[in-house]
């Protein structure tokens, strides 16, 4: 992305951009909302009409082109797929499930590789947490955490450590994932990070006298 500030450069830009675009058109959005580049928007019109919408908003700057995909059911935003599910027609609530890209190929470090075991957790605990909140159903959860676990697996993950980890994280639980945490302010100390090299002895065991 070049600078430090080239994403908050591009935000300013695209927001100039966005808001002129959208004052400018005759068809209004019902739902408008962009994160960076990427943007998600619900119609209450015709194909035809953001179609237009489209081909006027690639001509509103010479350097600016807009990608769309349209559909009456489903859309890729982010990592996340917003759909139509059984809450649509009960409720007229959309639902989310994770959106993995065509081109991933989920390669996961090894089990074996060398890692401290901090950060085999934290792979593990993170990974479950994203199909937490990228997930509103609990079957589509439940789903994506059964193929996580298989691919952990496949990468020499041993059954005991990937159901320890997994078991922590549960969908009754999403609800307080979501939730917005206020930062308390962190006491400064000064860290210690030494090369991790397994065939070492546990240093903070030395060091506190264990």
């Amino acid at each position: 992305m070049g600078t430090k500030m080239a994403v908050a450069f591009a935000n300013i830009f695209m927001a100039k951009i966005e808001i002129e675009i959208l004052r400018q058109s005759n068809t209004k959005s019902i739902f408008w909302k962009r994160f960076i580049d990427d943007v998600i928007s619900t119609w209450d019109t015709s194909r035809d009409k953001i179609e237009d919408f489209l081909l006027k908003a690639n001509s509103f700057h010479p350097t600016i082109k807009f990608t769309a995909e349209i559909s009456e059911t489903e859309i890729a935003f982010l990592e996340t797929k917003v759909y139509k599910g059984d809450r649509f027609n009960k409720e007229s609530f959309l639902d989310v499930r994770t959106h993995f890209k065509p081109t991933e190929t989920f390669q996961y470090k090894n089990f074996y590789s060398c890692h401290p075991p901090g950060v085999t957790k934290g792979f593990i605990r993170g990974e479950a947490l994203r199909l937490l909140r990228t997930n509103s159903s609990q079957f589509t959860f439940g789903e994506n955490m059964s193929n996580f676990k298989t691919r952990l697996q496949n990468r020499d993950y041993p059954a005991r450590i990937v159901e320890k980890h997994l078991s922590e994280i549960e969908f009754s639980d999403r609800k307080l994932s979501l939730a917005q945490k206020n930062k308390t302010v962190q006491k400064k100390i000064l860290p210690f990070v030494p090369q991790y090299q397994p065939a070492l002895p546990n240093l903070k065991d030395t060091l506190t006298g264990k």
